[in-house]
């Protein structure tokens, strides 16, 4: 039983070693390593990217975190103790570089400048890592032409007031409108506008322009600004100093002779002093009413009519240089009285009838020319004619009983009875009454009126 036993244990053993050989005992596992952060791309960029010969250029870079003195570092990069090493920045890899390290994050800045002597074209700029060549990036810049400086010029660059002054403008190629447009340039005199420029409009022509003004009146005796801008653009001008030599002159001044007139009309004299130019206008309420050419000294003599319809009111004169607006004077002139009184409208009246024409019309009779004597005549006849009128009236006058009495007697003769006779009267009452009784027939009788 024994060796059975012993042989039963033996074989268990067997087994159970070689269970814990084929499973074997668990082995933990390493702990994970931290992710690899992704280097950043190795760059340089360049602020501006063109220029013109002898300006700056600003190069940044990145992605240069492995350019160390320790040569090619392993990824990641490595402690701290592990210096940066220099990069060189260059132009076209030429001399006279700029060196400069990166910090932690592999970056830098620097800036290098453009060789006064580079022509217009494309030029390589290169940041490269002096312990790894492997280490470089490069960007492209771009020379620019050199931008012609704007200039101005005045001739003659001094002189009085008045004075004729020609301007000719260079460098103004960027002066340009909407749409590639040739621009416009405004002239102004110490920062305000030069009245009367010729022409109007100055406009560039291939970068240059030309023009002409003259000194402004007012101008004191002393240095000013003339300035040349591009409208729109005010950042392209140019600017140069004119000095006047002389302090203005006598103020013009106009003066009416005479200042009023009555309605009606007339002519009015028109003199003028300060007027240093070649001809002066002269309007009446804005409305040219002719010119003048002033004398040496500067003084005029004109007039103009007042028309007669010219109604009551003030009116303005005045007289200005052709040249320059701003050179004038004013004077007022009024017209007094009132004007005329517009007829009052009538009715109109009935046409009359238009009377048939005689056929045989009888001819107007010829003008009679009475002589001078018997005209006088006719006068003294009338009068005679009157007086002769007037004492027959008298004479005719109703007589009283005693005249009666004195001056009539009757006398009776056979008649047939009668009551009363009347004498009529063609113009009033009877002059003359008989009253007469019937008696017997006494025989003839008789009425007779003496002394009449």
């Amino acid at each position: 039983m024994l060796p059975l036993a012993r042989w039963a244990g033996r074989s268990l053993t067997a087994v159970l070693l070689s269970t814990v050989f084929a499973w074997g005992v668990p082995v933990a596992s390493p702990a994970a390593a931290p992710p690899v952060q992704a280097a950043a791309a190795r760059s340089i960029t360049l602020d501006p990217s063109q220029g013109a010969p002898g300006s700056r250029v600003g190069v940044h870079g990145y992605g240069f975190d492995h350019c160390t003195t320790a040569g090619l570092a392993p990824e990641p990069r490595p402690t701290e103790t592990a210096e940066a090493a220099e990069i060189r920045v260059s132009w076209e890899g030429g001399e006279n570089p700029r060196f400069v390290t990166a910090d932690a994050q592999g970056e830098f800045e620097i800036g290098v400048a453009v060789p006064s002597d580079a022509t217009p074209g494309s030029y390589d700029v290169t940041a490269l890592c002096t312990v790894d060549s492997k280490l470089k990036a490069t960007a492209d810049f771009q020379v620019t032409p050199e931008p012609v400086p704007t200039s101005l010029t005045l001739d003659p660059a001094e002189g009085a007031v008045r004075t004729p002054v020609a301007v000719t403008g260079s460098g103004f190629d960027g002066c340009t409108a909407d749409r590639g447009a040739a621009g416009t340039v405004t002239l102004t005199w110490d920062g305000s506008p030069l009245p009367d420029v010729t022409p109007a409009e100055v406009t560039v022509d291939g970068g240059a322009f030309t023009a002409e003004f003259a000194v402004p009146s007012d101008a004191d005796a002393t240095d000013h600004t003339v300035t040349a801008a591009c409208a729109g653009y005010e950042q392209v001008s140019a600017e140069q100093r004119f000095t006047v030599t002389a302090a203005p002159g006598p103020q013009p001044e106009v003066t009416l002779d005479p200042p009023s007139l009555p309605f009606g009309g007339g002519s009015v004299a028109v003199s003028g002093s300060g007027f240093n130019c070649p001809e002066v206008a002269l309007s009446w309420e804005g409305e040219q009413r002719g010119t003048a050419a002033p004398a040496e000294d500067g003084t005029f003599d004109t007039g103009f009519d007042v028309t007669p319809d010219t109604g009551e009111a003030s009116y303005t004169v005045r007289a200005e240089c052709t040249d320059d607006s701003g050179v004038g004077a004013e004077a007022v002139f009024a017209v007094t009285g009132a004007g005329p009184v517009p007829p009052t409208p009538t009715p109109p009246t009935p046409t009359p009838s238009t009377p048939t024409p005689n056929p045989n019309p009888s001819p107007e009779p010829a003008p009679v020319t009475v002589p001078v004597g018997l005209l006088v005549g006719s006068v003294l006849l009338g009068a005679a004619l009157l007086a002769l009128a007037g004492s027959a009236y008298l004479s005719q006058r109703h007589r009283g009983p005693r005249w009666v009495h004195d001056h009539v007697s009757s006398r009776l003769r056979p008649a047939p009875a009668a009551t009363d006779t009347a004498e009529p009267s063609e113009t009033g009452p009877p002059t003359r009454s008989v009253r007469l009784e019937p008696h017997p027939d006494p025989g003839d009788q008789t009425l007779k009126e003496e002394d009449s």
